[in-house]
């Protein structure tokens, strides 16, 4: 795609004219069918990475509440359809509320989902070779450490400030918000399982 938009549109004029690439393809082509082509197929596939992230999302949550990780309503299905309602409630509603938040919160948001990422993987990755070592299992142990690494250069990546694309102010700042929530849902799992207030 990058090759391509270079080739049919000079890049200087693309780059200082803030337009996209389906108008380097109607410059192209001479034709506005292929630039609208262009935006629908975009419009399909954040459609399907949308839709993607929705399933994954709710049936995480519906994993942890099943779990009793957080609030156990979490993980109540619905009479028939068998869908986890209020993980789906709660998704629809938080991504409702945040399409109202505008561009600006997308970079904290990506940047602390690459930062929650690297912190799975290295999670994952550890917790493979310690229950290899306590299992005495076989497997490729390599590849584990290799994960560890890239993984924990992803974190530092994010973390240090010395690096460039690190966390600023609004990264942060999201991210110690999504930590404060993650927290509720916790205290809320341990005041209606264990009946203490934390």
């Amino acid at each position: 795609m990058i090759a391509a938009v270079s080739f049919v549109f000079p890049w200087r004029e693309l780059a200082s004219s803030h337009i996209g690439t389906e108008a380097a393809f109607e410059r192209a082509f001479g034709s506005r069918a292929i630039a609208h082509l262009i935006v629908f197929a975009a419009f399909l596939s954040l459609l399907k990475v949308f839709n993607g992230n929705f399933v994954a999302a709710t049936r995480l949550l519906f994993a942890v509440g099943r779990r009793g990780l957080v609030h156990p309503s979490l993980a109540r299905l619905h009479a028939d359809h068998g869908t986890p309602v209020t993980a789906v409630l709660l998704v629809a509603g938080v991504t409702v509320v945040a399409s109202f938040l505008g561009d600006a919160v997308l970079v904290p948001i990506t940047e602390v989902g690459s930062l929650a990422a690297g912190v799975g993987w290295l999670s994952a990755s550890l917790a493979y070779l310690a229950r290899r070592r306590s299992a005495r299992e076989g497997g490729p142990v390599a590849a584990a450490w290799l994960a560890v690494a890239v993984s924990l250069a992803i974190v530092l990546m994010k973390a240090l400030p010395a690096v460039p694309g690190s966390f600023g102010t609004a990264e942060w700042t999201a991210f110690l918000l999504w930590a404060l929530l993650g927290l509720g849902f916790w205290r809320g799992r341990r005041r209606r399982q264990g009946g203490v207030q934390a």
